[in-house]
């Protein structure tokens, strides 16, 4: 690129190291094979169209030892490498590379079963089988990186270091199923919890300012409610006065002792029996070697 240049690269038989070159060479030139569906294209591309052979490299079915190479675990291994060196400049993450690298040993979908295009077709795979970028769109959110910036202009072209140092041991590939190991978490892995714990947060912090504004509301209600009890409304019934009512008067009486008015002196006996059956009161009180002595 730098000499513009066109570049012929070829191998022994064509299907191995040509295809790892060619499209590494595709990741560091081009940004649309950085993006998840720009991958998915590559691998189609480079791969499984251009004649890897997918089922006796893997190991797929019994058949001559030698045959067996990870050519293909190169490759993933050196886009990991990638990423860790430009984190911004990949739109997928390490789950991505992991999940591809896990169905291409499956079996579980066509896209990597046969050594060509011929025996796919022979096969009628696209009948028979699904395919596997459908399956990891679907959970596209698991295998994005948050750090990536599709803006960016500084990515157009990757310049890799390639001192010795900057590669580092793939503990998620070859220590994904070792317990006993605790290495330090990816950056990306952190980043991608906290932003799962912040939308967590942001969900609860909603629940509690939706149930904080509903018992507000109550209470408001509640308030009017009470007040519209305690007032009386001009249509409301009012205790009026009985239309059979009549102003009666009262006759004076002439009471000789003190009674309860529109009494008799009969009713006011009372009285009467008050004052016959009442005591005098003592007139003097002695008191003689401790004993009260009254005198009337």
């Amino acid at each position: 690129m730098v000499e513009n240049a066109s570049v012929l690269v070829h191998c022994s038989d064509g299907w191995d190291r040509t295809s790892q070159v060619c499209s590494l060479g595709s990741l560091l030139l081009d940004s649309y094979y950085r993006t998840i569906k720009g991958f998915m294209v590559l691998i189609e591309k480079d791969w499984i169209s251009f004649g890897h052979k997918f089922s006796e490299r893997c190991g797929h079915l019994d058949g001559d030892p030698k045959e067996v190479s990870p050519v293909f675990t190169q490759f993933l291994e050196c886009v990991w490498h990638l990423t860790e060196q430009f984190p911004q400049a990949f739109e997928f993450n390490e789950a991505f590379l992991l999940q591809i690298h896990e169905h291409i040993h499956s079996c579980q979908f066509g896209n990597f079963l046969g050594n060509c295009q011929k025996e796919r077709e022979e096969l009628k795979l696209k009948e028979k089988t699904h395919s596997l970028w459908p399956f990891l769109l679907d959970d596209r959110e698991k295998y994005s990186n948050p750090l990536y910036s599709s803006s960016s202009q500084r990515f157009a072209v990757l310049e890799p270091n390639t001192v010795s140092f900057n590669f580092k041991f793939w503990r998620s590939m070859y220590h994904q199923f070792d317990r006993t190991l605790h290495p330090r978490e990816s950056v990306c892995n952190i980043i991608t919890k906290m932003n799962e714990q912040n939308k967590q947060l942001e969900k609860d912090m909603k629940d509690l300012e939706s149930k904080i504004s509903k018992h507000k509301n109550e209470e408001i209600d509640g308030v009017l409610t009470k007040e519209l009890l305690h007032s009386v409304r001009p249509e409301s019934p009012t205790l009026k006065t009985s239309l059979c009512y009549k102003e009666q008067t009262v006759l004076p009486v002439n009471d000789t002792l003190r009674t309860i008015e529109g009494s008799n002196p009969v009713d006011n006996r009372y009285s009467e029996y008050a004052e016959e059956f009442s005591k005098s009161k003592p007139a003097v009180v002695s008191l003689e070697y401790g004993v009260a002595r009254m005198t009337c």
